[in-house]
């Protein structure tokens, strides 16, 4: 009989840990990682990582990614955590065809998955989750949300041929920057 209130305590603590669906959400060393910032812009002094192979037909390899996750417990309504991070060891450039061109090609891309993660966090806000359907609500809107960022991102550099059109890569910064406002109050500070 003594074993039951902790028993009752047990199985209380699994079942509001068992609301988690994601534990992709962490603190990122600031070393390692670059958070996207509207006054820290991406430099080439952030591009850390080894090429692979030893060809100079390769300009420049980028790693960013929108980590997100979802919390909920019973007595609470879901929340979403979303992030989106450089990852600067990972990421390298060839310094013979460095140029401002290519470096605010990466920068756009980059600003473009800020934008999937400011729409991400307006998609969760304006979802109504029901008690037991916010995992699979989670997992669809996440799911189309990465399916239109590689597509934008593969638009991108189609069009701007892996950053060596200037004209298209400055036309899309600016398109990138129209919508990071339009997203304004999704905005995270990291």
């Amino acid at each position: 009989m003594k074993k039951l209130p902790f028993l009752l305590l047990s199985l209380f603590l699994f079942q509001c840990s068992a609301g988690k669906l994601s534990t992709s959400h962490q603190t990122y060393n600031q070393d390692d990682y670059l958070y996207w910032s509207d006054t820290r812009k991406l430099s080439w002094d952030d591009f850390k990582g080894v090429p692979q192979g030893s060809s100079n037909d390769y300009t420049t390899q980028l790693f960013m990614s929108i980590p997100s996750s979802i919390d909920k417990t019973p007595f609470t309504a879901p929340t979403l955590t979303s992030t989106c991070i450089f990852d600067k060891r990972k990421s390298w450039v060839n310094k013979n065809v460095a140029n401002d061109t290519l470096l605010l090609y990466c920068r756009t891309i980059f600003d473009i998955h800020e934008v999937y993660a400011r729409k991400l966090r307006k998609t969760f806000m304006e979802t109504n989750f029901g008690l037991n359907d916010f995992k699979e609500k989670y997992t669809d809107m996440t799911s189309k949300n990465n399916n239109d960022l590689m597509n934008r991102v593969e638009e991108f550099r189609r069009e701007s041929f892996y950053g060596q059109k200037s004209k298209v890569v400055y036309h899309w910064a600016s398109q990138i920057k129209n919508e990071l406002q339009d997203l304004n109050q999704y905005k995270k500070d990291y």
